[in-house]
């Protein structure tokens, strides 16, 4: 136990090492490109989500299953991954919702097309400078906000009225109203992002856009079109947090110390080869499980049906053995062996009744079968 001690201290060290590693290393620095709530990256949105808790929302996220809330709510959607974009159904749910009485606020940098479509929302090609200021007084106390270097514009439509304007009169930003609710556009989403919210005026934008929300309704975070699907399948999302990869870690290290200094628990055995099983074998298994199902009529026609065989194997006759031409054949070839054959069946229906009887067919049809058997001396019991 003593020779074992330094190992198993060196490999407890090492696991500890492994933790604080990993503890260290998954920070939450990084890049969140849909711009998620659940990330504290510089371009995730949970400094967003927490700032409507502050103020007193309830917030939410859309996630599992695409269900929007019955009653009306705000909802934030950022940026929907190219592998989990909207489909054209959602799209249309989505421009229902918000015409019941919903208020969305759609930030992506390219758009979403079938979202885009639903909204009829449009985009110009040409790039410009993202610092946008405000071209009318709709917004309280905002006067320029400032996220990314360029943002895509928008091409202004009839009922949309712009709420950011950068470059040259480029809409950045835009609302208008659908039904009873309302849609809020934006083309730049780094605004609301978590290292943009102290800058310029993008703070008051946030509170802003807050304020919104319905009487009593909730701040909801579309995290369904960031990947944030029931149909997924189980989740590895925990081997991503700081306590997952560590214990994934260690466990990593243990195993390859054990595979290493590992011990057998006993002599090595050798795997003995596998042999073939003999035809008695087989035929002790088979008749076991005839005798205990009590199929004797089964056994009779079996046996019966292989001594035919092998007679007519012998007198070099081929074909269906219950057809009337074998009988028949055999009949002139070998009358006395087709007369013991016929003897012995016609009292198989009387020895179905008991093993005793069943076992004196049994005999007599294995004699016909192979008649030198009895020349042959038997073994003592």
């Amino acid at each position: 136990m003593s020779g074992r001690r330094p190992w198993v201290l060196l490999l407890a060290l090492i696991a500890l090492l492994g933790v604080v590693a990993a503890v260290t290393s998954v920070r939450p620095a990084g890049t969140s490109p849909g711009h998620e709530s659940t990330s504290d990256a510089g371009d995730g949105t949970s400094a967003l989500r927490l700032y409507a808790e502050r103020l007193g929302y309830r917030t939410g996220a859309v996630e599992g299953e695409f269900q929007l809330p019955a009653s009306s709510a705000l909802l934030f959607v950022f940026t929907p991954l190219p592998s989990s974009g909207y489909s054209a159904g959602q799209a249309a749910q989505l421009r229902s919702w918000v015409q019941g009485g919903g208020v969305l606020v759609y930030a992506a940098e390219s758009g979403d097309p079938q979202l885009d479509q639903a909204l009829s929302l449009r985009r110009r090609p040409d790039r410009v400078d993202a610092a946008a200021g405000v071209p009318a007084p709709i917004l309280g106390g905002l006067r320029r906000v400032q996220g990314g270097a360029q943002a895509l514009p928008f091409q202004g439509q009839t009922q949309q009225v712009p709420l950011l304007r950068g470059a040259r009169g480029a809409v950045l930003g835009l609302t208008m109203a659908i039904g009873r609710g309302r849609v809020v556009a934006l083309s730049d989403p780094l605004v609301l992002c978590n290292a943009y919210l102290g800058q310029a005026d993008n703070g008051r934008l946030a509170a802003d856009l807050l304020a919104l929300s319905p009487a009593s309704g909730a701040v909801l975070f579309d995290e369904y079109h960031h990947g944030a699907m029931a149909s997924s399948g189980p989740s590895g999302a925990w081997t991503t947090t700081a306590w997952g990869a560590g214990l994934l870690w260690a466990v990593l290290v243990l195993t390859a110390g054990l595979a290493i200094r590992g011990r057998a628990f006993g002599p090595r055995l050798s795997l003995t080869r596998a042999t073939d099983r003999s035809s008695a074998e087989y035929a002790t298994a088979v008749g076991a499980l005839l005798r205990r199902a009590g199929a004797r009529s089964v056994t009779l026609q079996t046996l019966d049906s292989a001594s035919r065989r092998l007679c007519g194997e012998r007198l070099g006759l081929s074909g269906e053995t219950g057809t009337a031409t074998f009988l028949d054949t055999m009949r002139r070839r070998a009358p006395a062996l087709a007369g013991e054959l016929a003897e012995v069946e016609a009292g198989l229906g009387a020895a179905s009744s008991s093993d005793t009887a069943l076992l004196e067919v049994a005999h007599r049809l294995h004699l016909l079968a192979f008649p030198g058997f009895e020349s042959h001396p038997r073994r003592a019991a």
